[in-house]
């Protein structure tokens, strides 16, 4: 634990913490009124102060992780969450950036906040060095289409993301665009070739995902990457930026390819749903699903799904009842790829994955039948 919080935690100390604790290999940090501060090592939670704290201490903290403290406690008290990012500074020019979310709660019956911060890498990673499958690989490298990555949340949806766009600025695809709330990879940082990225926070450059997409029409990039298809607005302006012959990529917070078409196409009104169903899977290039798991050896494993649409597959589908989408979708991603029950089985018995996790990582993906110690139907 951080020595400095034995007994109360220096609030003034704030990004000694944070680096601290990204140093120690935290994924996340966790405040929480009247609690220690945790963090989250290799999908593992812990103490990481001895010192709890209290509610003019949370306040302090959710005021320096935001523009101050004054606005993010009427904010929280007005019942609205807050997404920022912060960058805490060091040494020299030492430095990490972490996103943030802050959620008003209830903590021994009183009024309360809870942070919670996730450990940004430092440098935007390549996709080769990422361990994907060469087959995500090639759809992502293609900038084509409607590609998402999903999952639950920290399960490494945007590093993919970042990854990807990394790629495509390098080999020079044009301008690019992106939407996220909040920003996490600088990546205008990235050495691009004949391309650039331009960056915008939601809400605060443009009042939502939907907002941001429509505007982008106008501006004609080559790509768009948008933090997550998460409302109706935003899925149709996303399949609208597709037909425009715009690479978009998202993320959205589900778990499998056949549950995420499921999950997009519940959002419009059922007499819109064949309409966009047919919209959608013209648009759709790539979808895949990833889960991190803790690994005995130390760190996470990285256990995933995917299906590549090919002309092939949209024109089976096309000639299916889109009732039976959701069965024809997962035949084929267990044809493909084995799909996450199997894969997690074959992580398991490389001893990538421990027989408790292995168990859990079953029931997210709802492949129970795929479990230990049960024969395969």
């Amino acid at each position: 634990m951080w020595a400095p919080a034995a007994h109360a935690f220096p609030t003034e100390r704030l990004d000694e913490f944070l680096l601290w604790a990204a140093e120690a290999g935290a994924t996340d940090i966790a405040f929480s009124t009247g609690l220690p501060a945790f963090m989250e090592v290799d999908g593992r939670l812990r103490h990481a102060t001895g010192a709890a704290l209290d509610g003019p201490a949370m306040a302090r903290v959710a005021g320096a992780l935001h523009v101050s403290r004054e606005r993010a406690e009427t904010q929280l008290r007005g019942g609205g969450a807050i997404d920022c990012s912060h960058t805490a500074r060091g040494p020299g020019r030492s430095r990490r950036r972490f996103r943030v979310n802050m959620l008003p709660l209830q903590a021994r019956g009183r009024w309360g906040m809870g942070l919670s911060l996730r450990v940004l890498p430092e440098e935007v990673p390549e996709l080769g060095a990422l361990g994907i499958e060469d087959e995500i690989v090639d759809a992502l490298r293609l900038g084509e289409g409607i590609c998402l990555v999903t999952g639950v949340p920290g399960s490494g949806k945007s590093t993919i993301l970042a990854a990807a766009m990394r790629r495509l600025l390098e080999r020079g695809i044009g301008k690019v665009q992106t939407f996220e709330s909040p920003i996490e990879f600088e990546l205008d940082r990235v050495k691009a070739g004949a391309a650039f990225i331009e960056q915008t926070e939601v809400p605060t450059h443009v009042g939502s995902f939907a907002e941001g997409l429509r505007a982008s029409l106008r501006r004609r990039p080559a790509a768009v990457m948008v933090g997550e298809a998460r409302d109706r607005e935003t899925i149709a302006a996303v399949v609208n930026a597709a037909d425009f012959g715009i690479a978009v990529h998202s993320t959205a917070h589900v778990v499998g390819v056949s549950a995420t078409i499921r999950r997009l196409l519940s959002a419009f009104p059922p007499e819109e749903r064949a309409e966009r169903a047919v919209a959608l899977l013209q648009g759709l290039t790539l979808v895949v699903t990833q889960m991190l798991v803790p690994n005995p050896e130390g760190g996470r494993t990285a256990i995933r799904e995917w299906l590549v649409f090919d002309g092939g597959l949209k024109r089976r589908l096309f000639d299916t009842p889109r009732e039976e989408w959701p069965r024809t979708i997962g035949e084929e991603v267990k044809a493909r790829c084995g799909g996450l029950g199997r894969r997690a089985r074959e992580a398991h018995d490389r001893g990538l994955v421990g027989s408790g996790d292995l168990a859990r990582a079953l029931a997210a993906s709802g492949d129970l039948a795929d479990g230990p110690g049960l024969a395969a139907a």
